[in-house]
């Protein structure tokens, strides 16, 4: 399903960055790490029967007799497996929910234009078309992993708040194993990345209704923050760890957060 117009416009000046190893995909236009047809040239190496022989390299059989072939460097459209946390708290405002929709609709879009295939997956469920049809919902104990097989050296790409009790580390282990690259973008409102000092207030968890009465001041709000920076610093080192690429998102439009957070983290790159 295509993007809508204004996500389209948001992902114009944009490419995903692709990492420096080889990835699972078909023939493209983006350049891959290993030998294949495009006109760029890598290497060479030894002749062997059945090669091309348009490849073969005649200035150098006339000046040394060995048989040598050009290798040119793989054009690649990367396979993109794009996994979305579908638990309640990705939509617990109305900011939030259309944020987490654009992000994963803008990572599906630059891995199309670049030719590639981007798969969407419900975390702790199955393939959706669309994430306009994603429905959020649950408390997200089923993890980050979907219900089908992830594609062997697919790039894949989480997004989620991880605002759960699941210690997230060892599931971004498992998403990363086999993959090519992990991006992980950890979207977030800009209430729940830095909330005002209100008074008096009722929190309700939008997971299970929980309420709680609190006092949302100063020192509140201080030991709030703490707590969540240490939350975000251990999911940005587990991904680090695991040579993936991670990104904190404030819940924006698309070209802000394209702009704001997916550029400086490495996820796009000028097109």
């Amino acid at each position: 399903m295509p993007a809508h117009p204004d996500l389209e416009r948001a992902c114009a000046p944009y490419r995903l960055a692709l990492p420096g190893r080889t990835v699972a995909g078909r023939s493209g236009e983006r350049l891959g790490r290993g030998p294949g047809s495009s006109l760029e040239f890598l290497d060479f190496r030894d002749y062997v029967p059945g090669d091309d022989l348009r490849h073969v390299d005649w200035r150098a059989y006339a000046r040394t007799d060995a048989l040598k072939v050009r290798l040119f460097r793989e054009e690649v459209s990367p396979h993109l497996d794009l996994v979305a946390d579908a638990s309640a708290s990705m939509a617990s405002t109305s900011v939030k929910e259309r944020a987490s929709r654009d992000l994963v609709e803008a990572l599906a879009t630059l891995c199309l234009r670049a030719g590639g295939h981007p798969r969407r997956l419900a975390a702790g469920g199955g393939p959706f078309e669309d994430a306009d049809g994603l429905r959020f919902s649950g408390t997200g104990d089923g993890g980050l992993l979907p219900r089908v097989p992830l594609r062997p050296r697919s790039l894949r790409a989480v997004v989620s708040d991880f605002l759960s009790p699941t210690d997230p580390v060892p599931l971004l282990r498992r998403l990363a194993d086999g993959a090519a690259h992990l991006y992980v973008l950890q979207v977030l409102d800009p209430w729940e990345a830095d909330p005002d000092p209100e008074g008096a207030v009722t929190l309700v968890d939008v997971e299970d209704g929980g309420r709680v009465e609190l006092v949302l001041d100063g020192p509140t709000v201080t030991a709030y923050r703490t707590r969540l920076d240490r939350l975000c610093a251990a999911v940005e080192r587990a991904v680090r760890s695991l040579g993936g690429t991670y990104a904190r998102v404030l819940a924006a439009p698309p070209a802000q957060m394209l702009r704001g957070a997916l550029l400086p983290a490495g996820i796009v790159e000028p097109a």
